[in-house]
């Protein structure tokens, strides 16, 4: 995804996250975890390089769910987890 991209550093990769964040929240449908892990492994190759994971929690409804990038760790805990290697 990430062709071209610079391999940023730990320092210079959360920058680029909080970067993310920013635009993210600028959106009128809010934030959104799929498009700021989208959006890191567009922007960043060594992003490009790890594992996606999208988490489901079986209630539903809003916030039942999120994604993240390997090497961010989820937030909570998930009766099921897709992994995109």
């Amino acid at each position: 995804m990430a062709t071209g991209a610079p391999r940023r550093t730990f320092d210079e990769r959360r920058a680029l996250r909080r970067a993310i964040s920013l635009v993210d929240r600028a959106f009128v449908t809010g934030a959104n975890c799929v498009r700021r892990s989208l959006m890191e492994l567009a922007l960043d190759s060594g992003a490009a390089t790890e594992v996606f994971r999208a988490g489901f929690r079986r209630a539903g409804g809003p916030c039942s769910g999120h994604a993240w990038l390997e090497s961010h760790g989820p937030d909570g805990s998930y009766d099921a987890v897709v992994t995109i290697a």
